[in-house]
C-alpha cells in the first residue's frame, strides 16, 4: 500500500508535531481511520486526501495517551483532587470521523 502522504510531504506542507521516526507508523494508523471513513467509490482530490491524512497523524500523534486508553481523567491526592478533561475513546473516534469530514468537506446527513 503506497503512503498518501510522506515524510517529505509532511515536513514541508504544515507544522510538524511527529519526529521522523514515529513518523511512518503514525501515517499507516492514521490510513487505516481514513480508510473507515472515506469508501472507494468516493471521489476526493488528492490535495484533500494528503490535509486530511496530515491532519489525522497530528491529531493522532497528539492523543496517542488517550487512544491507548492510559489517559488519566482524574487524580486524587490526599483530600485534593484534579479532574482533567480527556476524552473518552468513543469520543476520540467521533472526533477523528469529524476531522475527516471537516478536511474533505462531506457533510452529507445520513450518508456516512
Amino acid at each position: 500500500m503506497s503512503q498518501i502522504i510522506d515524510w517529505e510531504y509532511y515536513g514541508s506542507h504544515f507544522p510538524q508535531v511527529i519526529p521522523e521516526a514515529q513518523f511512518a507508523a503514525v501515517e499507516r494508523q492514521a490510513e487505516v481511520e481514513y480508510n473507515r471513513v472515506v469508501k472507494p467509490y468516493m471521489e476526493i482530490p488528492e490535495e484533500r486526501q494528503q490535509d486530511a491524512v496530515f491532519q489525522l497523524c497530528n491529531f493522532l500523534y497528539t492523543n496517542k495517551a488517550s487512544l491507548s486508553g492510559k489517559s488519566v481523567k482524574s487524580v486524587s491526592n490526599n483530600g485534593y483532587s484534579e479532574s482533567y478533561a480527556l476524552s473518552g475513546r468513543d469520543e476520540l473516534a467521533a472526533s477523528i470521523r469529524e476531522l475527516i469530514y471537516d478536511c474533505l468537506d462531506i457533510r452529507l446527513a445520513g450518508a456516512f
